[in-house]
Order: structure tokens, then C-alpha cells, then sequence
């Protein structure tokens, strides 16, 4: 969940990542005011973005976004953390009076690149592309801060990388089906003749 501003050590400094946030905002939020769908996925977790595009073609028949306004940008370096504010103007396909909704975007710098881990709703009128922060700590799509930090070992020292991944190996092989109990004795004799091996008719 987005909460209030984050602080941290250089963060007026120029070495490339500052820079790299206000291009990458300015693309995602760019790309928004044109339902540019295609583009706008660029900046997201790409496991979320068929869940995104299902969220936005569904109403791109009856938004019409007009402009956007960066209003907040805050940056701490040290853990590759940025959070953006934007107020996005709009209205219906149907009614032409133009709303306003201020959006609260939460960035991890990962392998030289700005993704969005999260994206809610902070004031004016409801939009239903946008998650509601009361809507708890899961987006609908995104994976949040935490959780994409952890799955991709953002922060970990080597010792802590090698126990996750150890964890992880043993979850998978605990998770995986032994071949041979397909052909079990069990599972043969009440499988349809036609399905058995050869070996076994």
C-alpha cells in the first residue's frame, strides 16, 4: 500500500537514476492520457501486464483522459525506492464534465530501470482503473513493494539469496509429481484400457 513520502540520503543527486524516474513517469502517465495501452505495460511487472490490459480495454470505449499534472516526486536512492504523484483530468465518453483524480505511484529500481509496484487512488473522484487504498495491501495486478522486492532479491545479501533460492528448490521439488507414480499399479488398473501402455495390456 502507498502511504506517505519516502526520504533517503542524495536524492537531489544526478547519476542517472533521478533522471530515469522523471523519463519513466513521464512515459507510463504519457501513455495513459493516450490509451496507449502497449507502451504503458513497459513500466510494470510483466506478469501483471495481461491483468492490466484487461483493467484498461474495458473502459477505454468510455474514458477519455484530457491531461495530466506531476505533482510529487520523491526519491530515495539508497534502496531504489521512488514514489510519484500525478492528477489525471477526465471524463465519459457520455458526459463531457471534466473530473479529477489524484494517483499516488510506487517505483523499485530494478536492473537499471524504474517498474511500478503499485498504483492507488489517493483523492478526487473515483476511477476504476485505479485501486482504492482502502482496497487493502493487494493491488488487484501489482505485486506491491515488498513482494516484488522479495521475489526478485532486491536488498539480500549473498547469504540471504542462497537461502531463499535453497527454500525455493525445496518447495519446488516438494511440489512436483514423481513420473512414475502416473503409471502406478493403482492408477493403471482403474485407467481405461485404451489409455494403459502398451506394456501393460
Amino acid at each position: 500500500m502507498l502511504s506517505g513520502g519516502i526520504t533517503g540520503p542524495g536524492c537531489a543527486a544526478g547519476d542517472g537514476m533521478v533522471d530515469k524516474l522523471y523519463d519513466s513517469t513521464r512515459a507510463y502517465n504519457r501513455s495513459l492520457r493516450w490509451g496507449d495501452w502497449d507502451r504503458a505495460v513497459e513500466h510494470i511487472p510483466a506478469e501483471s501486464a495481461n491483468a492490466f490490459m484487461e483493467a484498461h480495454e474495458a473502459v477505454e470505449d468510455r474514458l477519455v483522459v484530457i491531461d495530466y499534472e506531476m505533482t510529487r516526486m520523491e526519491v530515495d536512492k539508497t534502496n531504489g525506492i521512488a514514489i510519484s504523484q500525478v492528477e489525471i483530468s477526465w471524463h465519459t465518453e457520455n458526459e463531457l464534465v471534466v473530473r479529477s483524480t489524484k494517483v499516488n505511484h510506487l517505483w523499485q529500481w530494478h536492473e537499471g530501470r524504474w517498474v511500478l509496484v503499485d498504483e492507488r487512488r489517493d483523492g478526487g473522484k473515483p476511477l476504476a482503473i485505479f485501486a482504492e487504498i482502502e482496497d487493502g495491501e493487494n493491488h488487484p495486478y501489482l505485486p506491491g513493494l515488498q513482494a516484488f522486492r522479495e521475489e526478485n532479491a532486491i536488498g539480500m545479501d549473498d547469504a540471504e539469496k542462497r537461502k531463499r533460492d535453497r527454500a525455493k528448490r525445496k518447495a519446488d521439488k516438494a511440489n512436483a509429481v514423481d513420473p512414475t507414480d502416473k503409471y502406478s499399479l493403482e492408477k493403471l488398473q482403474s485407467m481405461p484400457v485404451e489409455q494403459r501402455p502398451a506394456s501393460f495390456n
